[in-house]
């Protein structure tokens, strides 16, 4: 039996003295694909910070079994500041730096990392770009790559189809699907209609976590642990996303 990459148990969180996460029991195992959804304000950005570290826990305890992960993380792209004046190749090149309190010049061992991780995501003819004059698909593919330039073994993406076309959207799902091959993903999204396909199990968030061991969420399930959805047009396709939950 494999162990968990991250476990939680009884963990409760939150903002001063707000409690956002109550009593959680969660376990990341290798090669995982989660889909996270919830309503606005639920607590899902909030676990991936408890996951994180970020983010101290109230009470409860988060450990890692197995020794404690490499970690990648894409934040929401409202988060970043795109006027910041760095290019798509520093950009990515400050991931291998983040493990560090100070910043070196980069040998060429981690110049040919880079360049690799660049090649691969297909943005080499951007890399002297400013992030501030890329798309929404290229901004977000340059911080998906600086998230996996150490080769986390968890990969946590926080709403990553935000401000993106349709054509990138099915792009990263694709890209996504061959790097659960080698790592576990965690996939915070408010549209169970897109992800669902894409996960193998489903993680409900709204203070409390309810995980749903497939990726398959019945009327009747999703009655179960409160997790009501409406279905609403999105561009020419629907989706069924999540209403505001019942605590």
């Amino acid at each position: 039996m494999k162990k968990p990459l991250v476990s939680l148990r009884d963990a409760s969180t939150g903002y001063f003295s707000d409690i956002v996460l109550k009593n959680v029991d969660f376990d990341v195992y290798p090669n995982d694909f989660i889909g996270v959804i919830g309503p606005n304000g639920g607590g899902k950005t909030t676990l991936i910070k408890a996951i994180l570290g970020v983010l101290p826990l109230f009470k409860g305890k988060i450990s890692f079994p197995a020794g404690k992960p490499e970690m990648g993380y894409l934040p929401q792209i409202s988060q970043v500041d795109k006027t910041f004046p760095i290019t798509v190749r520093d950009l990515v090149a400050s991931g291998l730096k983040a493990k560090s309190n100070w910043f070196p010049q980069l040998n060429k061992s981690q110049k040919q990392q880079v360049s690799a991780m660049l090649e691969e995501a297909g943005l080499s003819r951007l890399a002297s770009k400013p992030i501030g004059e890329l798309s929404g698909g290229q901004f977000q593919k340059s911080f998906l790559c600086r998230a996996l330039i150490n080769q986390p073994s968890l990969l946590i993406l926080d709403e990553p189809n935000t401000f993106v076309d349709k054509a990138f959207e099915q792009e990263l799902y694709r890209w996504l699907k061959t790097l659960n091959e080698k790592m576990a993903i965690i996939l915070v999204s408010h549209d169970i209609g897109t992800i669902s396909p894409l996960v193998k199990s489903i993680a409900c968030v709204n203070i409390n976590l309810h995980y749903h061991p497939s990726n398959q969420l019945t009327e009747e399930i999703l009655k179960v642990y409160n997790c009501p959805v409406d279905i609403i047009a999105h561009g020419p396709v629907p989706h069924r996303v999540l209403k505001e939950h019942d605590i």
